[in-house]
């Protein structure tokens, strides 16, 4: 495929994939089908041979509409007659145990549309299937390890139902990171990392993003904005810091250990940003330091706060229907804001026209469990009541 983004390599998969990729989650905040295969076309139009989806990537578009990403991701390529090598394709599953690893990939590769094992396609194309076990924390990772799942990974590996394996994890995971790391049996990881936290690479224990290369595994690099919700949360920061979105991404793309930075953008207008960025020079080891140091400015602001990466919607639907990452969302950015010394008094309008409020949460704590960022979800929402619902 012709393309101007740069190539890297898959660490030990020995495949190479560009160093921009596309991040398909995002396609479930779309209102259309028709919205959706246009960018995964668009993306593939400039390129791009790297697609990162998972099984509970979907959404409800409409009453009773739900758009998958997998399938989407699928039809596209499967309806494709120029691609000239094989799009590499992640997916994850929450699946922990050797029945739900076999009945989620099975999942996976038929809304996917893949066939064969070894030499893989969708239709007429080839493809390199990663696959993933989806957000590993310390009990996801204890009842993968003690439910033979690992082993049953590597021996779908082995069959050539997959074609690598890997697995995601999250900030406050480091232990379990390295431990799965250390195993040796994985090809790839999927880490946050960013320049508002760093946690991950350069100011942690270790530099894990460093160790993972060094051990000549693949990694891809989410949440380079932090989060669905940084983009909003970033118009309050913005007349206090002086880093544009561009700046973000670039300090992503620079650092040396990444491999793909996997950008959601859910339209051309964006994936076009992130295509000149991709395209443009990378920052020296002075302007990281002055990027880093200007991100701190407000970093500490956003500890305990939500991003709106929806990640505990994947294995969780509220049984009153609140639609609390939206509310949390408004009440983020009322935080900040008034740490800031800003206006807050937008957010207390948006807050007001919200049908179900963080009254209307039932308490039930369902939702804890699957926040990678360890909130107490039922309490931030009391507390967004009392301070928003004046």
């Amino acid at each position: 495929m012709n393309s101007q983004i740069k190539r890297r390599r898959l660490g030990k998969t020995g495949l190479s994939v560009s160093e921009l990729s596309f991040g398909a989650m995002n396609l479930r905040k779309l209102s259309s089908f028709d919205e959706a295969y246009k960018i995964v076309n668009y993306v593939l139009d400039q390129g791009v041979n790297f697609i990162d989806t998972a099984r509970a990537y979907k959404g409800e578009i409409a009453p009773g509409v739900v758009l998958e990403s997998e399938m989407v991701v699928g039809n596209t390529i499967r309806q494709r007659t120029d691609l000239d090598e094989p799009i590499v394709i992640v997916t994850k599953g929450h699946a922990y145990t050797v029945p739900d690893l076999e009945r989620e990939l099975q999942i996976s590769r038929d809304t996917l549309g893949v066939e064969g094992k070894g030499n893989l396609k969708i239709g007429q194309n080839d493809i390199k299937l990663i696959y993933f076990i989806h957000g590993i924390n310390e009990e996801r990772w204890q009842t993968a390890k003690q439910s033979g799942a690992l082993e049953r990974l590597q021996a779908l590996k082995a069959e050539g139902v997959v074609n690598f394996i890997g697995f995601s994890s999250h900030y406050a995971n480091a232990k379990e990171i390295k431990e799965a790391v250390d195993t040796g049996i994985f090809d790839v990881v999927e880490l946050p990392y960013n320049v508002f936290n760093r946690i991950l690479g350069e100011d942690g224990e270790i530099n894990l993003l460093e160790y993972i290369n060094k051990k000549n595994m693949g990694l891809i690099n989410m949440k380079a904005f932090d989060g669905n919700g940084m983009v909003p949360i970033y118009n309050v920061l913005r007349e206090i810091i002086d880093i544009d979105y561009e700046a973000m991404l670039r300090f992503c793309l620079s650092n040396p250990y990444i491999t793909t930075v996997d950008a959601g953008a859910i339209n051309k207008e964006q994936y076009d940003l992130d295509i000149k960025t991709a395209l443009g020079r990378r920052f020296d080891q002075g302007e990281l330091v002055a990027l880093k140091a200007e991100a701190d400015k407000v970093s500490k602001h956003m500890k305990n706060i939500c991003r709106e990466c929806m990640h505990c919607l994947e294995k969780f639907e509220c049984p009153n229907k609140l639609d609390f990452p939206k509310v949390l969302s408004v009440y983020s950015r009322y935080m900040i804001s008034d740490k800031l010394g800003k206006d807050t008094s937008k957010f207390v309008d948006q807050y007001s026209k919200l049908e179900l409020n963080g009254e209307d949460c039932l308490e039930c704590g369902g939702c804890v469990p699957w926040c990678e960022y360890k909130l107490n979800i039922p309490e931030m929402l009391k507390e967004a009541h009392k301070v928003l619902g004046k």
